[in-house]
C-alpha cells in the first residue's frame, strides 16, 4: 500500500472535448431512441474537434485533435464519410476502425470486435500512443453503437460490463482521450417516457457524463440534447437542434431543463391531453346524437357540419363508433353513403298470450269434496244413459 499526502498532489482542471458535455480522459454516454440523431451528434462533435472547436460558442477554441471512430452499423464510404463532409470535418484527422488482417508496428491491427478482449484494448492503446508521438494526439474515441463492441450490453452480465468499462476508463485516464459511447434504450427501458435510460444501467453508472437526445413532442422535426448526469461540473443547459441534409443545425438559445424534468413535464402534458381528449369526445358524441336524431344524414353533409363545429374527422369517426352508428348506402346506381343511429332495442311481445291471473288459496271441508265427487259421478251416469 502506498500512501501520499493529498496536499502533495497538484489540483487539475478538467479539460473538455465539448465544454460541459464531453470531458477529456473520461467516459461519456449518449443515449436516445433510434433515429433521434445520436450518430449525427457524434459526427458533429468529431467535425468540431478536428477544427479545434470545443463547443458551440466562438470563445471555446483549442488545438485540433485526432479522432478514432468505431462505427458498427453505418457504411463507412456511403454514410460516415458523407456525414463528416457535410459537418465540415477535417478528414485526415479522422481514423476509422476497419477490418484489417495485416498488423504492422506503424498500424496495429484494429478489428470490429468486442472491446472486452484485452488484446483489442492493448491494440487501441498502442494506436493512441503512436498518434500522441506524432504530435497530433487523439482526443476523442467514439464507439457507435456500444452494443456492437462491448460484450453483454443487454444487462445480463453486469460484472463483465463493469470490468470492460473499468479498462476503458483507465485507458481514457492514461491517454487523456475522451471516450464517447452511443447506446439506445433496451426493450425494457423503451416503455419509459423520455427514453434516457441506457441499454444497461451500468453504462450510466460508470460514465462521468450522461446525455440524451429526445424528440420535441410539439415539433416533430425538432430534437433536444438534455443532460442526465454531470459529475465534473454544474449541470449545464440543454439545447435544441434540427436535422437537414444529414447535418445538425443548433439553436441559438439554451434549454434550461434536464432529462428528468423533461420526463415529468411530458407526463403531465400527456395527462392533460388525455383529459382534454376525453372531454372533446364527450362533446362530439352528444353532437352526433342530436344530429342523427331525426334520421340518416349523408356522410359528406355530416363531415361538413362537423367541420363547422370544430370537430375533426378523426373524432367524428370515434364518436360514431362509440354510439354504434350504422353506415349505409342508398339502393340505387348513384346512391350516396349515409350514417344513421342504430335501431332502438325492443323486447318482442307474443300477441294473444293468456293473461296471468292472480291465484288465491281455497279451503274446502271433506264433506264438500265428497258431495262434489258424488255430483260429478251422477252427472257422468246420466250422460251415459242418455247416449
Amino acid at each position: 500500500m502506498n500512501l501520499e499526502k493529498l496536499s502533495d498532489i497538484p489540483a487539475t482542471t478538467p479539460g473538455w472535448v465539448w465544454k460541459g458535455v464531453i470531458p477529456e480522459g473520461q467516459l461519456t454516454l449518449l443515449t436516445g431512441e433510434p433515429g433521434v440523431g445520436k450518430s449525427l451528434f457524434a459526427m458533429d462533435a468529431i467535425a468540431r474537434l478536428t477544427r479545434g472547436e470545443r463547443g458551440l460558442t466562438v470563445d471555446e477554441m483549442g488545438e485540433p485533435g485526432q479522432v478514432i471512430l468505431f462505427s458498427g452499423e453505418d457504411g463507412i464510404a456511403s454514410v460516415v464519410r458523407n456525414r463528416l463532409e457535410a459537418a465540415k470535418a477535417v478528414l485526415p484527422l479522422v481514423n476509422i476502425v476497419v477490418n484489417d488482417t495485416t498488423a504492422t508496428s506503424e498500424k496495429p491491427e484494429l478489428r470490429r470486435s468486442r472491446l472486452d478482449d484485452d488484446g483489442e484494448i492493448e491494440s487501441l492503446e498502442l494506436y493512441l500512443t503512436l498518434l500522441r508521438e506524432t504530435g497530433a494526439p487523439c482526443r476523442l474515441v467514439v464507439i457507435d453503437p456500444a452494443k456492437n463492441f462491448l460484450d453483454a450490453t443487454n444487462g445480463r452480465d453486469d460484472a463483465k460490463i463493469r470490468a470492460t468499462l473499468a479498462k476503458l476508463t483507465d485507458l481514457a485516464n492514461r491517454s487523456g482521450a475522451a471516450i464517447l459511447l452511443i447506446a439506445a434504450p433496451s426493450k425494457f427501458e423503451k416503455g419509459k417516457r423520455g427514453n434516457w435510460s441506457p441499454t444497461s444501467p451500468v453504462l450510466a453508472e460508470v460514465a462521468r457524463s450522461v446525455w440524451t437526445i429526445v424528440r420535441d413532442p410539439d415539433e416533430p422535426g425538432r430534437r433536444v440534447l438534455l443532460p442526465v448526469k454531470t459529475n465534473l461540473c454544474e449541470t449545464p443547459p440543454g439545447i435544441g437542434f434540427t436535422i437537414q441534409n444529414q447535418r445538425i443545425f443548433w439553436e441559438n438559445a439554451w434549454v434550461r431543463q434536464t432529462a428528468e424534468q423533461y420526463v415529468a413535464d411530458a407526463t403531465q402534458t400527456e395527462q392533460l391531453l388525455n383529459v382534454a381528449a376525453k372531454s372533446e369526445l364527450s362533446r362530439v358524441t352528444e353532437w352526433v346524437k342530436k344530429r342523427l336524431n331525426d334520421g340518416p344524414v349523408y356522410t359528406s353533409v355530416l363531415k361538413e357540419d362537423a367541420a363547422g363545429h370544430d370537430i375533426s374527422e378523426k373524432t367524428l369517426m370515434r364518436a360514431l363508433i362509440l354510439l354504434g352508428g350504422i353506415k349505409g348506402k342508398e339502393k340505387k346506381s348513384d346512391g350516396r353513403w349515409f350514417w344513421r343511429m342504430p335501431d332502438p332495442l325492443t323486447v318482442p311481445v307474443i300477441s294473444g298470450s293468456p293473461a296471468v291471473k292472480t291465484r288465491t288459496l281455497e279451503f274446502k271441508t271433506m264433506a264438500e269434496i265428497c258431495a262434489e265427487a258424488d255430483k260429478a259421478k251422477t252427472l257422468k251416469n246420466t250422460i251415459k244413459k242418455g247416449t
